[in-house]
């Protein structure tokens, strides 16, 4: 069984904003709802990096959801230039290239999530040979 392409936009998203909630939480920073315009500018330069870039780069074709590895693979090798596109918008937004340590969090682990996510959704609904 398969689901919808469409949901691994969906899926995508919501890892995406997970880790702006969890770096903002690990700030002493709201997450309620009243702050949802605030997670989400948190997250908008990695949604606007990964969804420019990892289409083009397969993220959303079959073969990204046929079997865990392929998974891996796929979204492994479009994490790299859509993280360094988000970085670039990021940096853009808030004026200044933050330090390195926050680079390197931000990568393992929103690569983390993503993964983890496309995974979980490869093991239940991907294609089976």
């Amino acid at each position: 069984m398969s689901l919808p392409p469409y949901l691994l936009y969906v899926g995508d998203f919501i890892a995406i904003l997970l880790f702006a909630i969890l770096g903002r939480r690990s700030h002493g920073l709201p997450t309620d709802a009243a702050a949802f315009a605030e997670t989400f500018q948190t997250a908008a330069p990695y949604l606007i990096g990964w969804f420019l870039v990892s289409p083009w780069l397969g993220a959303f074709r079959p073969l990204a959801r046929q079997d865990i590895l392929s998974t891996l693979r796929v979204i492994g090798l479009a994490f790299l230039p859509a993280f360094v596109v988000g970085s670039i918008v990021r940096a853009l937004f808030v004026g200044h290239v933050s330090p390195w340590t926050f680079y390197v969090v931000t990568f393992v682990v929103l690569l983390a999530l993503l993964l983890g996510w496309r995974v979980l959704y490869t093991f239940a609904f991907g294609q089976r040979f």
